[in-house]
């Protein structure tokens, strides 16, 4: 069992990085900015988070100081990057030529992105790859280094999802960092191996292995916090027609959004269109959420005009749509909603009571 598994130490993680940038590579990770975490190129090293954790509950973020750096999740995602905010489409000069925005060449890393957010990527290869000629920025990614979850936060629930707290497809190299200042090391393809190669990292004994999974054991019991997700897409299916109880269950929803604007794998967009002084005009892509109030609103009529009935599509899209449409849960329990959210309303305690209600 130990020949796939790897030791190193953070110095190794240096190194790797270095390896990354000499190919020719634009690393892509977190890193800090003010007070928070978000997604975005990485042109140092010393940009990673390694000595910061960051404190989560619902409605809170707080970064601290702290020796062992045990990290979880960014406030933005790699969505920031590959299905960005605002996205000029096309723009059309005075003498009306119409110049359409092209993307570059150059070729991306993913370094040390969590598994839930791995999985976002999935989730939006499906949606996107074939109808959205901007999701190219995905077919860029040459490398893909995860750094797994020994140490998940309280909002974290990927352990039910199945796309965390460990790396199990959709990476070349994965690496967890243990409390005693080892770095775990496994492969998950050709490059990948070679990589490890290439650093010299020495294969771990049958002793640390029992410890790195020990603490992914823990890991996944710490996120396994919802009921199976079969029993929730029919539990959420039965429960659609409640008016009364999807009213209860959103009451404290103030339709602000920032569900959708964390969200991983919440994707809908509208094109803007502006007009300048000078004649010129463009043409802007941005984020649109399910949760705003214009957002059902078209000629003649509001197909969602009431709070709950945008809240229930939310969730309705996570945990019974995306499965239909996608065959993948729409929801990778990243628990970003949970935290961003102003009033602490968790995505987790409204599946509970659907399936209370609704589930067997």
């Amino acid at each position: 069992m130990p020949r796939d598994y790897f030791r190193g130490r953070v110095e190794d993680l240096r190194a790797l990085f270095s390896a990354i940038r000499s190919r020719g590579l634009e690393p892509l990770g977190y890193k800090v900015r003010g007070d928070a975490v978000y997604f975005g190129p990485l042109n140092s090293f010393e940009l990673l988070p390694l000595d910061l954790e960051d404190l989560q509950a619902p409605g809170r973020y707080r970064l601290s100081r702290s020796p062992s750096g045990f990290f979880r999740h960014s406030s933005s995602s790699p969505k920031h990057w590959f299905h960005p905010p605002t996205q000029r489409v096309l723009e059309v000069s005075e003498a009306f030529e119409v110049e359409v925005e092209q993307e570059g060449e150059y070729p991306i890393a993913l370094f040390g992105v969590k598994p839930c957010d791995i999985a976002s990527l999935e989730v939006l290869d499906r949606i996107l790859k074939n109808d959205d000629s901007y999701w190219s920025r995905r077919s860029r990614v040459a490398l893909v280094v995860v750094e797994e979850c020994t140490v998940p936060g309280a909002t974290c629930f990927c352990g039910s999802t199945g796309t965390g707290p460990s790396a199990s497809r959709g990476y070349d190299l994965a690496y967890a960092r243990l409390g005693n200042g080892l770095v775990f090391f496994k492969y998950g393809s050709e490059v990948g191996l070679r990589l490890i190669g290439e650093l010299g990292l020495a294969r771990a004994s049958e002793g640390e292995v029992a410890e790195y999974e020990k603490a992914m054991s823990r890991a996944r019991e710490a996120t396994s916090h919802l009921p199976q997700l079969q029993e929730v897409s029919k539990a959420l299916e039965r429960s659609i027609a409640n008016e009364e109880f999807w009213k209860e269950v959103s009451s404290r929803c103030v339709g602000c959004a920032n569900c959708n604007m964390v969200c991983p794998t919440c994707f809908c967009t509208e094109f803007v269109d502006y007009l300048e002084p000078s004649g010129r005009a463009r043409r802007v892509r941005q984020w649109f959420g399910c949760l705003s109030y214009t957002y059902g609103q078209v000629a003649g009529m509001h197909y969602r005009p009431e709070l709950y009935m945008r809240y229930r599509h939310f969730v309705l899209h996570k945990f019974l749509f995306y499965p239909k449409q996608v065959g993948l849960v729409g929801c990778v329990g990243c628990g970003r909603c949970v935290t961003w959210c102003p009033v602490g309303l968790d995505i987790r305690e409204v599946v509970f009571k659907v399936v209370a209600r609704y589930g067997g």
